[in-house]
């Protein structure tokens, strides 16, 4: 079954309630970090956890992004589009961090703190919300198109699986009785 996968509505749901959540989380801890950041350290507190935040926003829409993309579409995309995103994300990362190295403008403890509180608030949502999921492995929609294009099920002519293969038990040793006899 690993050609035939399965593009649900409850899966693109679960992306878009991450999402929703993600934002959530950074909205909120990027509000205390530069509440917090500008409190304790004024404009260079300010700057650090907006910078932060901005990244985290950042990071949580490719992924996002990204997940909504490969949904459906087989593992082994979802591989790549996560682990390629990743390395995309972590190359943007020490980019940002190269560059504010020498820079006097932000606090770098503001920056870190908001940064690791981001990231790790976004894993235990992720967590949480995938751990709880209730997502079906099949579509109950996919799977009556699948066999309406087949052949209509009458009334009359449903079976039950075990039914079918007693029927052609049956027919196979009646034809094996018959080739006997001729």
């Amino acid at each position: 079954m690993t050609g035939s996968y399965i593009r649900t509505p409850e899966l693109l749901a679960l992306i878009r309630k991450v999402f929703k959540a993600l934002l959530v989380v950074t909205v909120v801890v990027g509000g205390l970090g530069i509440a917090i950041g500008t409190i304790a350290f004024g404009l260079p507190g300010l700057w650090a956890a907006l910078i932060a935040t901005v990244l985290g926003l950042f990071f949580t829409a490719t992924t996002v992004a990204g997940l909504y993309y490969a949904a459906g579409r087989g593992q082994e995309l979802l591989m790549v589009v996560l682990l390629g995103g990743w390395l995309v994300k972590m190359i943007i990362l020490g980019g940002v961090i190269f560059w504010l190295k020498n820079q006097t403008f932000y606090h770098k403890g503001t920056f870190a703190a908001t940064i690791l509180t981001l990231v790790i608030g976004a894993l235990i949502v992720e967590m949480v919300i995938v751990a709880t999921a209730r997502i079906p492995y099949v579509s109950v929609n996919s799977v009556t198109a699948a066999e309406g294009s087949a052949t209509p099920a009458s009334p009359d002519t449903s079976e039950q699986p075990q039914q079918r293969a007693e029927n052609r038990e049956e027919s196979a040793t009646e034809g094996e009785e018959r080739g006997e006899e001729g």
